[in-house]
């Protein structure tokens, strides 16, 4: 997909945000979703995430919010999962480390 055409459908989704059922609670999204970048496990990522979870599940535009997600390259909690660079993910999913090299 064009960015350009990214870009469209990001914009047609995003007008419908407005409904969420998160809309408002910007401050404590990004607190939870810093606590879930940060996870260094499953669990802490699941711990971090369900509280948004519990909002998307409940939310009438997930459709919309997931559209949007994948558009416009979310990383971050979107309808119900974790998203990363507009890649959907399980919400209780935490990058993979890189393995380390060892001294030769």
């Amino acid at each position: 997909m064009s960015s350009r055409s990214k870009e469209a459908l990001a914009q047609a989704a995003s007008v419908r945000l407005v409904a969420a059922a998160c809309a408002g609670q910007g401050k404590k999204w990004n607190q939870q979703e810093q606590l879930h970048s940060a996870a260094g496990s499953q669990a802490k990522a699941w711990a971090a995430a369900e509280p948004l979870v519990v909002v998307c599940a409940r939310c009438p535009i997930v459709t919309e919010c997931r559209m949007w997600a994948e558009a416009d390259d979310y990383t971050g909690i979107a309808a119900g999962s974790a998203w990363v660079k507009g890649v959907e993910k399980p919400a209780h999913w935490i990058p993979r480390h890189p393995m380390k090299k060892l001294a030769s």
